[in-house]
């Protein structure tokens, strides 16, 4: 005769039970076990860094790397220093150049006004402003000029300060003419 077990199918979802709790402990155990190995290799390193750290403090805590730190801080500021001067000589540079209002166009366009019978004793620029002095055989070539520098793309405004006869040889009139450039700028 066969026996009939009635509590055989608790007996299995009992085992199942104990089977799954071993599972869970299991993976908290290892999970556990990882928790305490990461805490123990970063105390480690941690430990370590901060003998290395004592290590570099004391090493420039010495009197000739004191010394030599001072001597780098000394040429770090004059390197400064020489980097705004670099930078104020390169604007100074930067402006001179865009002032310079001298330059072969400039006097040929000059020297394409001139009509004849007019030659010039000085000539002189001076910021944005052009100086003529001269002598002419008339007045109307003195007109002339001031006409054509009056056309010259380059001039602002062109005006005859004076034509004398008194400081010229016989015959000829000395003349006095200023002409204001227009910014390029």
């Amino acid at each position: 005769m066969k026996d009939i077990n009635f509590f055989k199918p608790y007996l299995g979802k009992k085992k199942e039970k104990i089977n799954a709790q071993m599972y869970i402990y299991g993976a908290m155990a290892i999970v556990g076990l990882l928790i305490i190995i990461t805490f123990g290799i970063n105390t480690t390193r941690e430990i370590l860094l901060d003998k290395s750290i004592k290590s570099y403090n004391n090493k420039l805590a010495a009197s000739e790397i004191q010394t030599q730190l001072k001597e780098a801080n000394n040429i770090n500021k004059q390197i400064d220093i020489l980097k705004q001067y670099d930078a104020g000589l390169i604007d100074v540079a930067v402006s001179v150049k865009d002032r310079d209002n001298v330059s072969d166009i400039l006097l040929k366009n000059i020297s394409s006004t001139v009509p004849s019978g007019v030659s010039f004793k000085n000539l002189d620029i001076v910021d944005n402003t052009v100086a003529i002095k001269g002598v002419s055989i008339s007045r109307e070539a003195v007109a002339e000029l001031k006409y054509n520098l009056s056309k010259l793309s380059i001039m602002k405004d062109v005006y005859v300060n004076s034509i004398d006869t008194q400081s010229a040889v016989k015959g000829e009139y000395s003349f006095d003419i200023k002409c204001v450039l227009k910014d390029v700028g």
